[in-house]
């Protein structure tokens, strides 16, 4: 079995409980301001959780009135659960990204949403669609035509201090600036924007990860003595955070396409430069390449969209005003 091969079956793993890691962090998201997936008290389907008031459980007319947002956060057992399984993941994830290319192994994050539907309606107890199941069918079509047109190939290339400094600069002023505008905007331009920003912290993350953890240390000194590893450990608790918000700061449909979208392309484009990784460039594997990825785009869209994976979405919603820690 060839790496690359070795490197997609781990990769699908890795997936698989980042799907799961999602959807707890994303329930206990919305169960720390008051908008779980189950309807408000005044709702004939079903009461609020036990220890959830209408609102966020806020006694003084804010979410979270036992505490401030992030306490109340971290108090949450599904979230603190989908943290610890998203740090399990992401070991996975550097296994994969060990065996293979940035462009092979960051696409495939992208079966993330073939993963949470199921996970989902475990969970939510919903039931999967006819058009879930067609989308994950496009999904699966588009990534394998993806792997199989583009044909990404492992680089060589070792990046310079200069080059981390400039894509470490970069994305963080990206991010700062997606963030910064999006705070002043409405729930879905709100909610794209950090879910951007939250796709360039992942997609920073696997950049950072395979430069620390691919590269070569002859000794676990010589490891823990590399800056890259530690840049990676900020970066990683970075994501964490800025995934949080894009969870909170609006509706998941908007964030989530954009937070997925964005990761694999801005990765395996940087790598290009960095690591000097490739890909076919010929005119018609490049028209296919692009057929492909607007295929697996439009997939995702549908499965960000699915009533199983958000149900709360269907739900009314809490008035804005109970969700003002969210901005």
């Amino acid at each position: 079995m060839s790496n690359t091969v070795l490197a997609i079956l781990v990769m699908l793993v890795s997936s698989a409980m980042y799907a799961l890691s999602f959807v707890l962090q994303y329930r206990g998201t919305q169960q720390s301001i008051g908008l779980d997936t189950t309807p408000p008290a005044d709702d004939a389907s079903g009461p609020l959780p036990a220890g959830d008031k209408p609102g966020g459980g806020a006694t003084s007319g804010e979410p979270g009135g036992d505490g401030s947002g992030v306490a109340r956060l971290a108090r949450n057992p599904a979230w603190l659960f989908g943290v610890v399984l998203f740090g399990l993941s992401f070991l996975v994830h550097l296994v994969a990204l060990s065996l293979g290319a940035v462009a092979v192994v960051q696409p495939l994050l992208v079966t993330e949403l073939i993963f949470i539907p199921p996970f989902a309606a475990l969970i939510n107890h919903t039931r999967i669609g006819r058009r879930d199941w067609l989308a994950i069918l496009v999904v699966c079509a588009g990534l394998a035509g993806f792997l199989t047109v583009a044909a990404p190939s492992q680089g060589s290339e070792i990046p310079s201090a200069i080059e981390w400094t400039i894509l470490l600069s970069s994305f963080l002023a990206a991010m700062a600036v997606l963030m910064l505008f999006g705070r002043g905007r409405g729930d879905t331009v709100r909610a794209t924007l950090f879910g951007v920003a939250a796709g360039l912290a992942n997609a920073l993350l696997a950049l950072t990860a395979k430069g620390a953890f691919a590269g070569h240390h002859p000794t676990f000194g010589d490891w823990l003595a590399d800056p890259l590893v530690w840049v990676t450990v900020v970066v990683a608790w970075l994501t964490v955070g800025t995934t949080a918000l894009a969870f909170r700061s609006g509706p998941i449909t908007a964030s989530t396409p954009a937070m997925i979208a964005v990761n694999p392309v801005v990765s395996s484009l940087a790598a290009m430069w960095l690591f000097g990784e490739t890909i076919r460039t010929t005119p018609i594997a490049l028209v296919l390449t692009a057929a492909c990825t607007v295929v697996v785009i439009l997939g995702v869209y549908v499965l960000s969209n699915s009533t199983a994976v958000h149900p709360d979405e269907a739900a009314p919603r809490a008035p804005a005003a109970d969700r003002s820690d969210a901005d």
